[in-house]
């Protein structure tokens, strides 16, 4: 498990590739690329999240302009909705199917949505200092980028971009309102080269997925890590500035790509 951030930043090391089981994952030599949104679709402009739900078998989509969409896995918009200019980075399915969308501003807010309306039912203030050291910051760009459910833990995990963190979160679900409390923190700088830009959990293997965008300078990198923050393998990742991921079912992977649409990557 993650430790508690102490008076300074709890530093976790990269560790030689893990022998436990690895995240299945279509990237590599052999892996096909196709757009399933365009680049130019105006569901959801400059997607920075997305996340696959095994309930409805569909994809959530959100942006940076507060676009959030439903869509099918070869890309059909389903629904969508723009709420408000909230600045969305990462979306996640939470318990009972519930989606949870996470807000980048100098106090973040986590919003859990209902998926057939897309209307917000509650929103939670993120908790940015644990001890009253800050593990989230308050500037654009370096603050709160990406939301994570683990179902076996009953909780979230954000990620901070840069520094790059790992955070835990305790979410009061039975309520409207109120506060995501950080409880647990991780120090990922010696793990991530420059900063995170998304993250997921895969069930299947039990580890992290998190994003690491190339800001249209080259590639794109996901590290898979353990829980407890140690690195298994990195991995490039195909597109232009490549944030969000999601996994599905069938062993596909959907990127978000920031600079517009998003891809299917399968073997």
């Amino acid at each position: 498990m993650p430790a508690p951030i102490a008076s300074s930043p709890v530093e976790v090391r990269p560790s030689a590739p893990s022998s436990e089981r690895q995240a299945e994952l279509p990237f590599g030599p052999s892996a096909q690329v196709r757009s399933v949104l365009p680049v130019h679709s105006k569901a959801v402009k400059e997607p920075s999240g997305i996340a696959f739900h095994p309930g409805r078998g569909t994809l959530f989509v959100v942006g940076d302009h507060g676009d959030v969409a439903e869509l099918t896995r070869d890309g059909k918009v389903l629904r969508s909705a723009k709420l408000g200019s909230r600045g969305f980075e990462g979306v996640t399915v939470g318990p009972n199917g519930r989606l949870f969308v996470l807000e980048e501003k100098k106090s973040p807010k986590l919003y859990a949505l209902d998926p057939d309306s897309l209307k917000i039912q509650a929103e939670y203030e993120v908790d940015t200092k644990i001890h009253g050291q800050r593990i989230i910051g308050d500037d654009a760009n370096k603050s709160a980028e990406g939301v994570c459910y683990v179902p076996e833990q009953l909780a979230f995990y954000c990620v901070n971009q840069q520094p790059p963190r790992l955070v835990k979160l305790k979410v009061p679900l039975d309520k409207k309102d109120g506060k995501a409390k950080a409880v647990e923190a991780i120090d990922l700088s010696t793990v991530i080269e420059y900063q995170a830009s998304d993250i997921t959990y895969d069930r299947a293997s039990g580890h992290f997925l998190i994003t690491e965008s190339s800001s249209g300078e080259g590639l794109g990198w996901v590290y898979e890590l353990t829980l407890e923050g140690k690195l298994v393998r990195k991995m490039p990742l195909p597109g232009k500035r490549a944030e969000g991921l999601a996994l599905d079912d069938t062993g596909r992977a959907f990127i978000a790509d920031d600079a517009g649409g998003v891809l299917c990557v399968e073997r």
